[in-house]
C-alpha cells in the first residue's frame, strides 16, 4: 500500500476520495456534537451532565483535527462550520457531508430519556470505535496519526455509555434495566449499519472498491461489523445486559449526504 504524508502530491482521484472521506468524518463529529448538546434535556444528575459535556466538547474536537488537516488539502472549512453552526437542524448538503443518523429530524426519533442517552454510547459507540479506528492505518499519514487520538477518544464515550448505564441501573433497579434491555434493539440497528452494506454482492457500495485499493479503507464492513459486536456484546455483559439477536441493520442512518 502506497502511503502519503504532508506535502506529499497526492493522485489527483484519490485526493478527491480522500477529501470525501475526511469532510464526511469532520463534519459528522461536529455535527454529532450538536446533537449530543441537545440530550443534557434529559441528564437526571450534575454529574451525568458535566460527563456529557465532556463528550459534547471532545466530538466537536475531533471535526476540529480533521478540518485542520483539510486546510493543507485546500479544503475551505471555515464555510462548513459556519454552515453547520448556522444551519444546526438542517445543513445545506451541498456545504457539508453529514451522516443522516446526526440529521436531527432523525437523531430525535431516537431519543425519549436518560437511559436512551446512555444505550447510544453503549450501544452506537462500539461501532464507531471499529469504523474510525480502521483510518489509524489507512494510507494517508497525518489522517491516520490523528485518528489514533479520536479512536481513544471514541473508546472512552464507550466507557462514559457503561458508566452511564449502571448508573440508570444503580438508581432505577432491576424495573430500569428491563427497560433498557428492551430499548437496545433499536441502538442496535444503527450500529450495524455503520459501516455502509456488505463488500460483497449486489447491494454494497459503488465506492468501497476505490476506497479498499487506494488504502482509504483497510477493512471491509463485515471485518467491522464482527469487530462491532464483539465488543458490544462484550460491553452488555459487563452491565448485566444480553446481546439482542435478529436485529437488522439500519443502512439508511449511515448513509450520507454524498458519501456511502
Amino acid at each position: 500500500m502506497k502511503t502519503y504524508d504532508k506535502g506529499d502530491k497526492l493522485p489527483e482521484h484519490y485526493k478527491e476520495c480522500l477529501i470525501n472521506l475526511m469532510t464526511f468524518q469532520a463534519d459528522s463529529e461536529y455535527a454529532g456534537a450538536q446533537r449530543v448538546a441537545e440530550n443534557h434535556r434529559f441528564a437526571p444528575r450534575p454529574e451525568e451532565a458535566y460527563r456529557l459535556s465532556k463528550k459534547v466538547m471532545e466530538e466537536m474536537g475531533h471535526g476540529y483535527y480533521i478540518w485542520n488537516l483539510l486546510r493543507d488539502l485546500d479544503v475551505d472549512v471555515d464555510s462548513r462550520l459556519h454552515e453547520l453552526a448556522s444551519n444546526p437542524e438542517n445543513p445545506d448538503s451541498s456545504k457539508v457531508n453529514v451522516i443522516n443518523g446526526f440529521r436531527k429530524e432523525n437523531w430525535s426519533t431516537w431519543f425519549e430519556c436518560w437511559e436512551d442517552v446512555a444505550l447510544f454510547s453503549t450501544v452506537v459507540t462500539p461501532a464507531a470505535v471499529a469504523f474510525l479506528g480502521q483510518y489509524r492505518e489507512c494510507s494517508y499519514l497525518p489522517w491516520a496519526r490523528v485518528n489514533v487520538r479520536i479512536h481513544k477518544e471514541e473508546h472512552g464515550h464507550l466507557a462514559f455509555g457503561v458508566w452511564a448505564s449502571k448508573r440508570c441501573i444503580e438508581f432505577g433497579g432491576e424495573k430500569t434495566r428491563e427497560f433498557m434491555q428492551e430499548r437496545i434493539a433499536k441502538f442496535m440497528q444503527v450500529g450495524l449499519g455503520f459501516y455502509g452494506r456488505p463488500s460483497e454482492g449486489g447491494k454494497k457500495s459503488e465506492m468501497f472498491d476505490i476506497y479498499h485499493e487506494y488504502g482509504l479503507k483497510v477493512k471491509t464492513p463485515e471485518e467491522l461489523q464482527a469487530e462491532y459486536l464483539e465488543l458490544l456484546e462484550d460491553r452488555l455483559g459487563d452491565i448485566g445486559f444480553v446481546l439482542p439477536q435478529g436485529v437488522e441493520p439500519n443502512y439508511d442512518m449511515r448513509v450520507g449526504y454524498g458519501v456511502e
